[in-house]
């Protein structure tokens, strides 16, 4: 193994929208978690929670703490509980 590769981080193994990405940085915020999926800055961010409980939604501003196997997904903006 190389000095280059020996210093590499360690790359973080997520998911977002079905998409599998490597990333070498271990907290992201979800302004660039957008743009590493190419999801429009309007459209809302979750992360999806195993088990009982809502899926945490992730601000543009939010520093969110990655680690491999999470996965994330958006949704258009709208009136949510409206009929």
């Amino acid at each position: 193994m190389n000095t280059k590769q020996q210093q590499a981080a360690p790359l973080i193994n997520i998911r977002i929208d079905g998409t599998h990405f490597q990333v070498h940085q271990n907290e992201l915020t979800g302004t660039a978690l957008k743009q590493l999926a190419g999801i429009p800055a309007a459209n809302l961010l979750f992360r999806e929670v195993h088990g009982p409980g809502e899926d945490e939604q992730i601000q543009n501003e939010t520093i969110v703490q990655l680690k491999s196997g999470d996965a994330f997904y958006e949704m258009p903006p709208g009136n949510f509980g409206l009929i």
